[in-house]
């Protein structure tokens, strides 16, 4: 249970900060609050207790937020938010499924995508301001509308913000970060150790690997969902090998694994670095007589592998972790079926992933 609900002047006593550092804590997001309807800032003592664990290592923390949009949205919405400073994003388009979600936990921020006055749900905006633990929530509305149109159709008090969308996802990240401690991350440069790396290596990989390393996975425990996808993969295609991998700076590491001793490998020896710069399923039949993998220590020597056909594992955010991928020691075809079923399997993963992420976010 929570504990006592403090002031701003209150918080500021127990950090040992001035009223106006812990304000701009408070407004930055480090220490979870909401607003009364008198405008004040309240929170609980135990969340100011808990930023005192960072000391000076306090930073505004990436948001975890709730889309409520049309599917055909959706994309659009990922791409947005993939350049901010975000956690975790569940898209959803149903109300209902939403309301379950925001049962379950809370997110930091609820984006609701208006295309017509009928999307708009005002009565559902407004119960969640009723309850306590949910109206610390920032709540957007995000519409190609005119604003006055939104604004009649608001019940008074609503506690929200109405952005104006002039396309997804160019103008989205610009209008969040004026209403929010959203903002556009800086992209970090490319370690130096994959600046001349002997694979390939997408534009995007600086902010893929902070996604790896934002999720957890790296060399966390063994799960039984995953370790059973392996296998069924694994069974399904009569391949000798099947690995889930999360491929770091300079390691590719086995989340789970059938056929195969090694808990990791160095990353260029990893197969999956084509995989991780394309969707769908990728299949290479004869590594020995392929140019980019014939000098590969696993192919050139000992245990020989001459063929891989794997599928990407993907966050919330669309970037790739890892892989699903079968290996065998022959050249062989999967055939359209085997390759539908490696695609489902690495999907199914991709979901456990994304479950295992945003359960350990709430721990």
């Amino acid at each position: 249970m929570k504990s006592s609900i403090i002031t701003t002047a209150q918080a500021a006593k127990i950090l040992g900060v001035s009223a106006r550092t812990a304000q701009l804590w408070i407004e930055s997001g480090v220490i979870p609050s909401w607003k009364t309807p008198g405008g004040h800032r309240r929170m609980y003592e135990t969340d100011v207790l808990a930023t005192l664990e960072y000391g000076n290592d306090i930073k505004s923390p990436g948001w975890d937020v709730l889309v409520l949009a049309p599917a055909r949205h959706h994309q659009g919405w990922t791409s947005a938010f993939a350049s901010m400073n975000v956690a975790g994003l569940t898209c959803l388009d149903n109300p209902v499924a939403a309301a379950v979600t925001l049962g379950a936990t809370v997110p930091d921020m609820l984006v609701v995508h208006v295309d017509t006055v009928d999307d708009l749900m005002p009565g559902f905006l407004s119960s969640l301001h009723e309850i306590p633990l949910l109206n610390r929530m920032r709540i957007v509305i995000a519409t190609s509308l005119p604003a006055g149109e939104i604004d009649a159709l608001l019940q008074p008090g609503l506690n929200c913000k109405v952005i104006q969308l002039r396309g997804m996802p160019d103008s989205v990240a610009g209008e969040l970060a004026k209403h929010s401690p959203l903002r556009s991350e800086v992209p970090a440069p490319l370690p130096a150790a994959l600046l001349d790396a002997p694979f390939p290596v997408g534009p995007d990989e600086p902010r893929r690997l902070a996604a790896v390393h934002r999720s957890g996975l790296l060399y966390s425990a063994q799960e039984e969902a995953l370790d059973n996808i392996a296998r069924i993969a694994a069974l399904t295609l009569s391949m000798p090998i099947a690995l889930i991998s999360v491929i770091s700076e300079d390691k590719q590491w086995f989340k789970a694994k059938v056929g195969l001793d090694l808990a990791e490998t160095p990353r260029h020896w990893a197969f999956c670095n084509y995989t991780l710069l394309q969707t769908g399923v990728q299949e290479f039949s004869e590594l020995d007589g392929d140019t980019r993998f014939a000098d590969n220590p696993a192919v050139a020597e000992a245990p020989h592998f001459r063929y891989y056909a794997g599928a990407p594992i993907t966050d919330d955010m669309g970037f790739a972790l890892g892989s699903l991928c079968v290996i065998d020691t022959k050249p062989r075809q999967l055939g359209d079926d085997g390759r539908q079923i490696l695609d489902r399997l690495a999907r199914q993963a991709s979901h456990e992933v994304r479950r295992a992420i945003r359960s350990a976010r709430r721990r």
